[in-house]
């Protein structure tokens, strides 16, 4: 009923305007304007349309074309060796590492089982002793001698080392020797007597004044070949001896080298 009389309403509007519009004088003199009629209601909204279908995905483009491989660069020039850096220094040695405490010892082990006896050895040869030995004496008076002293009596003379002609002992057994020398004054200027080894003094004996004795002695190491013998000084040279052998010469082997 509402929807008839709205529409109905606005066709006598529009058949006004169509008249006012032919006739525009008839408009004029008997119309006049009208109150504004009141706003009508808003419309009812339409029904929504239906939602339109997705479109089916479109096909998938073919690959292009593989480009053409570019041109292989030149290969770049080598670099030049470098300079060899100068060696360094060495440096200080670093100080020594303290000596760790010494372990404590071990304990000792059991002793062990004493061991059968072993048969009794053969005897050996008897060792061969190497000897020399001599001694000289005056028998007679010497007076004033000059030169080497030849004692006249042979009293020992192991081994025959000793020459009383030429009154040297010849060493024939390398060795260290004992030497002694006993000489008796005659109450002159009394004595000088030299022990010499190969024409040098090694030991001496003196006596100044009056009847005394002197004695000396002396131990060399000898090789063989060594001369030892006994010498006056040519100014104190006043020896006594008789009998009795108051002036002697000897020696004897200590041991062998």
């Amino acid at each position: 009923m509402y929807f008839g009389f709205k529409t109905f309403f606005i066709l006598a509007v529009l058949q006004v305007i169509n008249s006012s519009e032919s006739d525009p004088e008839v408009c004029n003199s008997c119309c006049t304007d009208g109150v504004p009629g009141i706003p009508g209601n808003n419309g009812i909204p339409g029904v929504s349309g239906r939602q339109g279908q997705n479109g089916e995905p479109g096909m998938k483009g073919e690959q292009g074309e593989k480009g053409e491989e570019g041109m292989k660069g030149d290969s770049g020039r080598n670099g030049s060796n470098g300079v060899p850096g100068e060696i360094g220094l060495q440096g200080p040695q670093g100080p020594a590492g303290e000596s760790g405490p010494n372990g404590l010892p071990g304990e000792s082990g059991l002793r062990g089982r004493t061991g059968s006896s072993g048969q009794k050895g053969q005897k050996g040869d008897r060792a061969i002793q190497r000897k020399s030995a001599f001694s000289a004496v005056f028998k007679s008076s010497p007076g004033r001698p000059t030169g080497i002293l030849k004692y006249d009596t042979i009293v020992t003379n192991v081994g025959n080392h000793y020459n009383k002609y030429t009154g040297k002992f010849v060493c024939v057994i390398p060795g260290v020797y004992v030497f002694y020398v006993t000489s008796l004054s005659n109450n002159g200027n009394g004595f000088i007597t030299y022990l010499r080894k190969n024409g040098q003094t090694q030991v001496t004996a003196r006596m100044s004044v009056g009847v005394n004795t002197a004695s000396t002695m002396v131990i060399l190491d000898l090789v063989q070949g060594d001369q030892i013998w006994t010498e006056p000084n040519v100014n104190y040279n006043y020896y006594l001896s008789n009998i009795n052998g108051h002036c002697s010469f000897s020696g004897f082997l200590l041991y062998a080298a």
